[in-house]
């Protein structure tokens, strides 16, 4: 298609203006209590669904149109006066902004209409008016192909940069009904007009627990969170209770020096230089409790409650970043948890086992079926922790306790001051059906064995 010249003049003073935007405006600030909340098929990977898409009756031709092109919503306009698409919300609690991509730049093709291309971007209350001020004072749109300056007009706080347009949205109370819309109006024979948006979201600042709180809480490990390292690189949050989370190996020293120290000539990149354990060296490391390195764990009583971290006696330990509820294991013979206790691998359930059981009761113990299965049993009827939901770690799950930095055991022992011995994960050997894999704690090596040997055996759940 041969395009007007005014066309390219128009997209092209709107691509220099963003890069003059890109220059000038920094990214969005990292803020450890403002995270990310998408509007429903805000990334249009579901189509359209979710969205209602507006059209002006009796279009010309070509018909507008609003598409998923590449995984963006494309607004053509056509002949159409209007154009574009929308979503209603309830305002969440901490409301902040609402932020979009530009996945495609406007493209006017002004005729000279008395009605001028534009692209406008509105967030609107339930009374039906703007909810803020989305362009600035004395403009007609957001972006429009007259405009003077040329390209997007944007209002007090709304910025643009590189291609993420953020609106802010401060003071809206929670449950407040809003819309967001996104649309191309102008006159029916300019029919060459389109603009793509992409991952709508909403950021919304959170509320963290106290740091000191006045007594025993129940750890609600659903809080979110961003340490240091995350939050100056600008990276999303950290959910403290899904699984997956990667902590650091506890390493704090460079190999081939002599001291320890880094960085170390000749021998860049090493481990100490980089992650949580070098925050927490230097005292930058934000947790919620306590441990060595990079680790921040919280010990729990019988009840499953928060203790401070100078208690002397505790029953489970909280991984408080990969949001993992560990058994502390006991120096007491005549306790189901004593560290001395050996266990058998047994699965009965097929579906998990890799295509054997093991053997039942192979072990020694007290407390329980001297299996991995008995364990189980065990500390689920007892409710270990004040809950349910015992079961034995994965293999990567085990791998998250190994402090790398230490031997014998490779282990935070301030926190699991008994176990240095080769446990049992659940993870059975894909190539051998007889045989699951373990962790030897002296050292944090990860091995295979029979499922009929007696092993050592510490339990885990995910928090609630």
């Amino acid at each position: 298609m041969k395009l007007d010249s005014r066309v390219i003049r128009s997209h092209a003073a709107i691509a220099a203006l963003l890069v003059g935007f890109a220059l000038a405006v920094p990214l969005h600030a990292a803020d450890p209590d403002i995270i990310d909340q998408p509007l429903p098929n805000g990334d249009f990977s579901q189509g359209l669904d979710q969205w209602t898409v507006e059209l002006s009756p009796d279009p010309g031709v070509p018909v507008g149109s609003v598409s998923v092109v590449v995984g963006a919503a494309r607004i053509a306009k056509g002949g159409a006066f209007f154009a574009g698409l929308s979503q209603g919300f309830a305002a969440p609690d901490g409301l902040v902004a609402l932020r979009l991509r530009i996945a495609e730049l406007p493209q006017f093709g002004s005729t000279g209409s008395f009605i001028p291309e534009a692209f406008d971007v509105h967030v609107i209350g339930a009374n039906g008016f703007s909810r803020v001020a989305s362009f600035r004072a004395g403009a007609s749109a957001t972006a429009n192909a007259t405009a003077v300056p040329a390209g997007f007009n944007l209002g007090s706080g709304v910025t643009l940069s590189g291609s993420s347009l953020r609106i802010p949205l401060a003071g809206i109370p929670e449950g407040e009904w809003l819309q967001f819309s996104a649309s191309l109006v102008g006159a029916s024979a300019d029919t060459i007009t389109t603009v793509a948006i992409d991952d709508v979201v909403l950021e919304v600042q959170i509320k963290r627990p106290p740091p000191d709180p006045p007594g025993p809480e129940r750890v609600d490990a659903c809080e979110l969170f961003r340490d240091g390292f995350e939050a100056e690189r600008g990276l999303g949050s950290i959910p403290r209770c899904p699984l997956g989370q990667v902590g650091d190996t506890g390493i704090t020293e460079c190999a081939g020096d002599a001291s320890g120290d880094c960085p170390v000539a000749g021998l860049p990149g090493q481990d100490a230089e980089y992650g949580r354990d070098l925050l927490a060296q230097g005292g930058l490391l934000e947790r919620f409790g306590g441990g060595p390195a990079g680790f921040d764990y919280t010990k729990l009583d019988a009840n499953g409650d928060a203790l401070p971290q100078s208690t002397t006696s505790w029953s489970c330990v909280l991984d408080n970043y990969t949001g993992l509820v560990w058994e502390v294991k006991l120096d007491d013979p005549a306790s189901s948890s004593h560290f001395g206790h050996s266990y058998s691998w047994f699965e009965p359930n097929g579906s998990i086992n890799g295509g054997a059981p093991g053997l039942a009761d192979g072990g020694v113990c007290t407390g329980s079926a001297c299996d991995t299965q008995g364990l189980v049993d065990a500390l689920n009827a007892e409710l270990r922790c004040g809950a349910s939901g015992w079961r034995l770690p994965t293999r990567e799950e085990l791998l998250s306790l190994v402090h790398a930095g230490r031997r014998d055991p490779a282990l935070s022992t301030e926190f699991f001051p008994q176990g240095a011995g080769v446990s049992w994960s659940g993870t059975p050997v894909a190539a051998d059906a007889d045989q699951a894999w373990v962790l030897d704690f002296s050292d944090g090596r990860i091995e295979v064995a029979l499922k009929s040997n007696p092993r050592q055996l510490r339990l885990v759940r995910e928090v609630d």
